[in-house]
């Protein structure tokens, strides 16, 4: 491998594991448990823990992609996982569950994986190394959904956006950005309130320092979620945090009525992990350059490991910029 990894010392014995983080002041450093990995340093996507998502839905936002299980949009080499977006015409199904009742042909192929059923969490520490793709359209997103549902559908039982990213490289539509300058930002979103349409969000956006090029070399980009709250990183920088004084779900109760989520509802139930790459669709083909830039595919979102790691002390596992204050968030509307 040309790049390098973040070194991770595990214990034989206790499976602890020692992240190191800047002891600047406002910062405290923590042991987490390493309870699962994918390094991707076989021949092959490992599928007793990775599904494929096989559909040309759009992802609800008129994305240009169909999502195959073809070895050209997902494949494995030298301990890297390319998740490819091609421009390629093709047909699959129009639902998102892959039924074939309705089809659907769509100008690009590209992979979603998941962990659903093979892999699902409730709080820990969530870290992924990634490169990801540049150029009008492309959109990478490393991301996480409940397994069940618990609260009701998108988005009342949550949805947790580690790191997305639209148009790497074509001019920044940012209020601050100056004139000439490119495209650099990842997102970091929380999900919630109730049933789509009624669903909102809540997010920031990040720079990397000194102006680093996010589709240049890989970036190690994370999530610490614990009870009542979730903290945003990259390169073990901490940079933004949401607490359930600014989430919230609403959903209706067995008697039909709407009642409000425990405190901290809806992220307080099992989730998965989810990578993909889609192509154009509400939020990219709507910023920056406009559209779909055909001549820059085929693009690769490049994910190097993806690890999981949990605290038998949630409260006391994290390493937290005190620095940092919450984002004002959503509360919930009247009943």
């Amino acid at each position: 491998m040309t790049h390098l990894k973040f070194t991770v010392l595990i214990s034989s014995l206790s499976a602890l594991v020692l992240i190191g983080i800047s002891s600047c002041s406002g910062i405290k450093t923590a042991k987490w448990e390493l309870v699962w990995q994918d390094e991707f340093d076989g021949a092959s996507l490992d599928l007793s823990k990775w599904n494929y998502e096989e559909n040309c839905w759009g992802g609800g936002n008129n994305e240009q992609q169909c999502y195959t299980n073809k070895p050209d949009n997902a494949y494995v080499k030298d301990g890297v996982l390319n998740i490819v977006a091609k421009k390629e015409t093709f047909t699959g199904p129009a639902h998102v569950d892959g039924n074939m009742s309705d089809s659907k042909t769509l100008p690009y192929t590209s992979a979603r994986l998941n962990t659903k059923h093979k892999a699902d969490w409730t709080y820990g520490r969530f870290e992924i190394s990634a490169k990801l793709p540049q150029g009008q359209g492309t959109w990478p997103a490393i991301w996480m959904l409940p397994t069940d549902n618990v609260y009701g559908t998108w988005a009342a039982s949550g949805e947790i956006d580690i790191m997305e990213a639209v148009n790497i490289n074509t001019a920044s539509d940012a209020p601050e950005a100056e004139q000439g300058a490119l495209e650099t930002r990842i997102h970091g979103t929380l999900h919630f309130g109730r049933n789509w349409p009624e669903n909102v969000h809540s997010g920031t956006s990040y720079t990397l320092p000194n102006s680093q090029d996010p589709s240049s070399d890989f970036h190690q980009y994370a999530v610490e979620w614990e009870p009542g709250e979730i903290r945003w990183y990259v390169d073990n920088i901490h940079y933004a945090t949401q607490t359930s004084a600014g989430w919230y779900t609403q959903y209706p109760d067995q008697a039909g009525k709407l009642v409000n989520g425990s405190a901290d509802a809806p992220f307080n139930q099992n989730f998965h992990i989810l990578l993909n790459l889609a192509v154009g669709g509400a939020w990219a083909a709507n910023t920056n350059n406009k559209g779909i830039d055909p001549s820059v595919f085929p693009q690769t979102l490049a994910i190097d490991y993806v690890r999981v790691y949990q605290c038998s002390d949630q409260h006391n596992c994290g390493t937290k910029n005190l620095k940092i204050k919450p984002l004002k968030g959503l509360s919930a509307p009247a009943l």
